[in-house]
């Protein structure tokens, strides 16, 4: 296994994270871990999730900001995966809510605008990968917090 400087680590797992929008988001419920599909989408070179107010991810993350992603990969025949681990916020800003909804490709066929009361935005705010490539055996960690 070839290892490779920080910078181009993070480089690599950020070209996969932006081909990847369908991710595993795991929260916590009390002491019990929930892991669901959603969508992460850019905008800005900041990362978000959609979803509906009432779903329990939404009061879940309002308990526990502290959620992981899991990304799962494949290539040539080979499996890997990146961890992202970092803090999920509820957005309230209703400008940063309406041009976010913008970027993400489903939200038209769910909400009825960026006012929807049923529309909730979550910022995923990175701060470590563990990145297991394709084929390989062994998985790197790195930072990806923002300064």
């Amino acid at each position: 296994m070839a290892r490779v400087s920080e910078s181009a680590l993070q480089q690599e797992i950020m070209a996969w994270i932006r081909q990847n929008q369908y991710v595993y988001l795991a929260t916590v419920d009390k002491k019990q871990p929930r892991v669901r599909p959603v969508v992460l989408f850019m905008h800005e070179e900041r990362y978000f999730f959609a979803t509906f107010t009432g779903d329990a991810k939404v009061a879940q993350i309002a308990n526990n900001k502290w959620v992981e992603v899991c990304v799962p990969l494949q290539e040539e025949g080979h499996t890997g995966y990146i961890r992202l681990s970092g803090i999920a916020t509820i957005v309230n800003n209703a400008a940063l809510r309406a041009e976010a909804s913008g970027r993400c490709f489903f939200f038209d066929e769910y909400f009825s605008g960026s006012d929807d009361r049923d529309y909730t935005l979550i910022e995923f705010d990175l701060e470590a990968a563990e990145y297991l490539r394709p084929g390989e055996r062994y998985s790197q960690t790195c930072s990806l917090k923002r300064y």
